[in-house]
Parts: structure tokens; C-alpha cells; sequence
């Protein structure tokens, strides 16, 4: 018996033994100065490494993109099948291609980004919730009767076959009998956020939509099979928002609505409806040039302020950023007017004075950056992302109503913009100004991103290459700039396996 249990110790692998015993505090600190490579990598040492990892990937701001070769080749007509394809990850400045794209990300329509999750809606209108780095996907209802369609099938085209419920809401909204797949975000399902994070596919989490022209407001919460429709006074709404157990929806008219979720038990209750002064630098811009610009509004929980952004996109911009009118774009040649795509060239930020109840001017973000776009909009410190640029407002293009006009551009419409001297430079360059289906980003849940940063001393290299998720090729060169999260002093490790 000795014997055999001598013999049986000596199959145990000690360095996977001494790997899983790794100090977590430390292996974080290691694992946050890899690059997403690297990461995939050290997956596969072991289990606690594995897991650590899953996390550490789902914090990463990515830029979901279509596939370069369609969207350069393409000649702007046929985007209905185009899929997401590519990730930009903004730590790296680094493009991730996929090997083979799920089929959700051609066939499905993107109808929002929250908490490190993507919401889709598919045919039969049925939405749902994917992990694209976990592989984990949440089906939930239908939203049939809230969109008042009784068929959505996507035909040979690519394109939505529709037919519609006989009733007072349903004629009350366009009815095309198809519609192009990005239509759907136009049309029905504008925006689409999470109460929280979901855990394990069964924790008390919702998802809010902001749907049908954004004039409606609905919520699901996780455990039920419906939808309650809010009760909701200035519709139509620019955006949603979820902080704590609150949910605050921005109208037109620069009003604030808020409803407690009663996150748990799916209740919902109205709180509080405010109608607040535009602020006067905003609506002077806007008067000087109505005839050439429109806004879009965003709401931003940073820091334990409201901030209400602010978003000037010229609706005809020439290369050289000059701002133009419809009239302006004539020619000598009629048949061939000039083509000058919308493009945004200003924001401005506002902060909640709570006890004047109005929106005070900011001037800087400080060491804050800001998501805003078809996504959750987002604060993040720049401190724990050494690639995002402080005092900066990321956006993508999200002026659905304008990205079918054209078939030269729509999508197209994405940058980063300093808040401090108004400067504009470009995220990621297509050749071309038509990019369907529009990117994305991918932002996770706030809570997590808002960490100080540490001092990095240690790295991590291994030799292993498989994933259990997403199989990727590397398109440029890495830079390695990744934060950390706490302050520690640890010797250098080099880790063989």
C-alpha cells in the first residue's frame, strides 16, 4: 500500500499545485500588466488563473468593429448582411480579429452595450443578452406586443419582413413591410441598458429599453416573463440611465424622470419629475447655427455627480470640418451634388447643482473620460486605463435616423474630443464613410473601471495558446500600457511553463 501510494503522489503536477496556490492579490497585480494575448495565455496554467483572467478580460473597454474587408470593399448598398467582426482594444491601441464571428453578430441587430454585456434583438422579436468574451448568452420575452409586431423574419436580403398588430399603438408608429436591419435601432429599439451586472444568468438584474421612436420606456426584470411599460410624462427621451437601485430618463425638453426599480421584487415607482433650464451657452450655439447643426443629449453619472452632456453634429461637414447647408451642397452639376457626411465637432459637459436644481458649465473632466454613443453612457478614471486620455469624451455614431440617407455614410461618426482645447482626432480609420453595422463599445460595469491605479513590479510569461472563448489573430504591433489597481511592493516574477 506504501508502495502504490508513493507512486500516486508522483503523477500529481506540483507546478500546477504551487500555480493554483498563487497569492490572489498578487497574481492580479501580474495579470493586469498583461496585454489580452498574454491574459488568453495564462488562462490555461489552471483553474484560479482561468478565472482571474475571465474577469480581467471583461474589464478591458473594447470597440466592437465590421470587418474591414466588407465595409472598404462594399459600395455601400448591400450592409444588411455585414457583421461585427473585430475588436479594438483601447489599452493597447490594438485591433482583435475574429477567426469566426458567432452568427448572432451578422444576423441579430445590436440594440445596446451595458455593463460589459451586448443586448441584440433577433427575429420573432425576441432579444437577448451575450457575454462575447464568456460565450454566455441570456434569451429574454418577447417584445412583440411592446413593438406592436406580430412578425419580424430576416429574409434572403438580410433585411426585416414585418407585419403588425391591428391596434391604435401599432398605427401610431411607421410600418414598413422590411426594414434594414439598422432601421430596427431607428424605429424600435433606440437604446438598451442593464440595472446591473448579471451573475451566473440568475441574479436579480434588469434591462431597461428605450423604445418605439423613444417616446416609451420599458423594464424587465430578471425572473419575470414580461415587460412593464413606464409611465412616462415628456416623451420623447435622448437617454436612460441606471445608478443604484434608480433609473433616470432624459427628455427633449431637458426634463428629468425618475423611477425606483425595486430591484428584487420587479416593482417600479415613480419618484420624482423635474423640468430644468436649458443651459444658455448650449441653446446660443444652437440658435447661431440651427440651420446646420443638431444636438444630441447624454446623462452621465461620474463620481456621485449628473453630468448632462451636450453633443453639436453638423448635419453637412466638409473634409476640412467647415459646417454647411443642404443649399451649399449643390453643384454646377445637378445630378452629382456635393457629398458631405453629418459629423460631430463640439460638446459641452454640465454638472446638477442639487440645491439650485440647474446645470452648472464644466470646464475640464479632471482625470475623467467619457463613453457616450448606442452604449450605456459612462465615467471613467483615466488613472486605471493609461491609453484613455483624460478630459476626453469617446463617442460613436448613434444618429440613427441619419445613417440610412446615404448610402456613401452613416456609422461613420466616432472620435474622441478634448473637452479642454475642442480638439477632434479619429479612433479607428476606415477608408470608407459607410460602416455597418455601426461600431460599438463594449464598456464594463463603472464600478469596476473606477479603481486607482498601482504600481506594476511583476510580469507573467507562458507558452499555452488555447481559449475556451473567441479565437483571435493579431492585426498591429501591441503597447504594452496597461494599469493596475493597488499599491504593492513585489519582487520581479519570471513564471516558465
Amino acid at each position: 500500500m506504501e508502495r502504490r501510494s508513493r507512486k500516486r503522489r508522483r503523477t500529481e503536477s506540483p507546478l500546477k499545485s504551487r500555480f493554483d496556490e498563487f497569492p490572489t492579490a498578487l497574481l492580479r497585480s501580474i495579470f493586469n500588466r498583461l496585454n489580452f494575448n498574454e491574459l488568453v495565455q495564462a488562462k490555461s496554467v489552471c483553474c484560479s488563473w482561468n478565472l482571474l483572467g475571465e474577469e480581467l478580460v471583461s474589464n478591458i473597454p473594447w470597440l466592437m468593429l465590421p470587418s474591414k474587408k466588407q465595409v472598404e470593399e462594399g459600395d455601400g448598398t448591400d450592409v444588411d448582411d455585414n457583421g461585427y467582426h473585430g475588436f479594438w482594444n483601447l489599452r493597447e491601441n490594438r485591433l482583435y480579429s475574429l477567426k469566426t464571428a458567432p452568427k448572432e453578430f451578422r444576423e441579430c441587430c445590436c440594440i445596446g452595450s451595458s455593463r460589459g454585456w451586448l443586448v441584440f434583438l433577433q427575429e420573432n422579436t425576441v432579444p437577448f443578452l451575450f457575454n462575447p468574451f464568456k460565450q454566455v448568452k441570456i434569451q429574454l420575452p418577447s417584445v412583440d406586443r411592446l413593438l406592436g409586431l406580430k412578425k419580424m423574419v430576416r429574409n434572403i436580403d438580410g433585411e426585416f419582413e414585418l407585419d403588425y398588430f391591428d391596434s391604435e399603438k401599432g398605427s401610431r408608429r411607421f410600418r414598413f413591410k422590411s426594414c434594414p436591419k439598422q432601421r430596427v435601432r431607428e424605429c424600435f429599439i433606440q437604446k438598451a441598458i442593464l440595472t446591473k451586472k448579471p451573475e451566473n444568468n440568475n441574479g436579480n438584474y434588469g434591462l431597461v429599453l428605450l423604445c418605439n421612436n423613444s417616446e416609451e420606456i420599458a423594464y424587465h426584470a430578471s425572473g419575470s416573463n414580461y415587460w412593464t411599460v413606464l409611465e412616462v410624462s415628456h416623451p420623447p427621451y435622448q437617454d436612460i440611465l441606471c445608478h443604484g437601485n434608480y433609473l433616470y430618463a432624459l427628455s427633449d425638453n431637458n426634463s428629468i424622470e425618475v423611477w425606483d426599480l425595486h430591484i428584487g421584487d420587479g416593482r417600479v415607482e415613480k419618484k420624482s419629475d423635474i423640468v430644468f433650464r436649458f443651459p444658455d451657452r448650449s441653446l446660443e450655439k444652437l440658435n447661431s447655427l440651427r440651420d446646420v447643426c443638431t444636438m444630441r443629449f447624454y446623462l452621465v453619472e461620474s463620481c456621485g455627480d449628473l453630468l448632462f452632456v451636450v453633443r453639436f453634429i453638423g448635419d453637412y461637414v466638409d473634409w476640412d470640418g467647415t459646417l454647411l447647408s443642404e443649399y451649399d451642397l449643390l453643384t454646377e452639376d445637378c445630378n452629382h451634388p456635393k457629398v458631405c457626411p453629418y459629423r460631430t465637432f463640439l460638446f459641452h459637459v454640465y454638472k446638477m447643482d442639487f440645491k439650485e436644481l440647474k446645470w452648472v458649465e464644466m470646464d475640464t473632466l479632471g482625470d475623467r473620460a467619457l463613453f457616450v454613443g448606442g452604449n450605456q453612457s459612462v465615467s471613467v478614471s483615466t488613472r486605471c486605463l493609461l491609453n484613455c486620455e483624460k478630459d476626453c469624451i469617446y463617442f460613436s455614431d448613434d444618429c440613427w435616423e441619419k445613417m440610412e440617407e446615404d448610402y456613401l455614410y452613416g456609422g461613420h461618426d466616432m472620435g474622441i474630443y478634448n473637452l479642454s482645447d475642442g480638439s477632434l482626432k479619429p479612433i479607428y480609420e476606415f477608408s470608407s464613410d459607410k460602416i455597418q453595422p455601426p461600431p460599438c463599445w463594449i464598456i464594463p460595469d463603472p464600478a469596476i473601471m473606477n479603481m486607482e491605479s498601482y504600481r506594476f513590479v511583476a510580469i507573467v510569461h507562458t507558452k499555452y495558446s488555447t481559449s475556451p472563448g473567441f479565437q483571435f489573430k493579431q492585426d498591429s504591433n501591441p503597447k504594452l500600457l496597461i494599469p493596475s489597481e493597488t499599491e504593492v511592493g513585489i519582487s520581479m516574477y519570471l513564471i516558465k511553463t
